[in-house]
């Protein structure tokens, strides 16, 4: 019950606040990272899990440690302190709101604001074909929702506060060690795969229970890709499996429409997971 609350709090801090996005720059923990990095890089433990933990650790330490602390004394500061954190490990962008601002370009025409958007949510630069850009986006956003969102919230629920960060963390990690071929991004993207795999399967049956089942059945190559295919790869091909039309841009113009039926996917996708939520909460609060 606590963790749901807070789970709604977050959100409504962050319907509320837009500026809260500022306070997720996370250049401090690019800091710390390089910093670990460069005292173990002449250790024979310098590129490889050991690198991962010993960022890791500490952090999560000290927030386990103020969440103890307030938790034994004043429980209102301890539910204040997990709201914040997890509010802090939600985006670090809202994945939706870049999205919706995306799909505001294309609708008024405006292919340079469009392409600024676009480049804003991948976090590179874009392709010069919109119909390109169009596809990375709805992959990207897809993605998103369930690391920016979906996923911080499930490790909240199994470990608190704790769990949210170590999410977040990961996922940062990720993003910025993806491309290199190192033991140290091996072990990065190694968590991340672990991590995401429950959010995944979880936002993915969002997307069949919100959208189109069968087409998010038939987008699998066999069952088994449900529990053995990398996470990134299964919610993109599944959530656009659940649109209920086909992509029907042609060579130069981006189907607007299936733009927007991906973002209210996403949107849906949120809402189911927070209702299943109310509803397991509901009834255990019963039973």
């Amino acid at each position: 019950m606590i963790f749901f609350i807070a789970i709604i709090a977050a959100i409504a801090i962050e319907l509320s606040f837009r500026t809260i996005e500022q306070w997720r720059g996370f250049a401090w923990f690019t800091q710390f990272t390089d910093w670990v990095r460069h005292q173990l890089d002449s250790s024979r433990v310098g590129d490889g899990p050991v690198v991962v933990i010993t960022i890791l650790a500490p952090l999560l330490f000290a927030i386990g440690l103020v969440s103890a602390m307030l938790g034994g004394v004043w429980t209102l500061l301890d539910f204040a302190f997990s709201v914040l954190v997890l509010s802090l490990s939600l985006g670090p962008a809202d994945p939706i709101r870049q999205a919706q601002d995306y799909l505001d370009a294309l609708n008024a025409n405006d292919a340079d604001e469009a392409k600024s958007h676009a480049s804003i949510l991948l976090g590179r630069e874009v392709d010069e074909n919109p119909v390109l850009v169009a596809e990375d986006v709805k992959s990207t956003l897809l993605i998103k929702t369930c690391s920016g969102i979906i996923g911080v919230f499930v490790w909240f629920i199994i470990l608190g506060p704790i769990g949210a960060a170590m999410f977040r963390f990961s996922c940062l990690l990720n993003e910025r060690f993806d491309d290199v071929q190192t033991g140290f991004a091996k072990s990065v993207n190694d968590l991340y795969n672990i991590l995401m795999w429950v959010p995944a399967r979880i936002t993915v049956l969002c997307f069949a229970v919100i959208g189109n089942f069968v087409d998010v059945i038939q987008s699998l190559k066999k069952v088994s890709d449900l529990w053995q295919v990398d996470s990134d790869a299964l919610l993109s091909e599944t959530g656009i499996g659940a649109l209920h039309e086909a992509d029907l841009s042609d060579d130069e113009t981006v189907n607007k429409k299936h733009v927007h039926d991906c973002l209210l996917l996403v949107k849906r996708t949120v809402l189911a997971f927070l209702t299943f939520l109310a509803i397991i909460v509901i009834v255990s609060w019963i039973f």
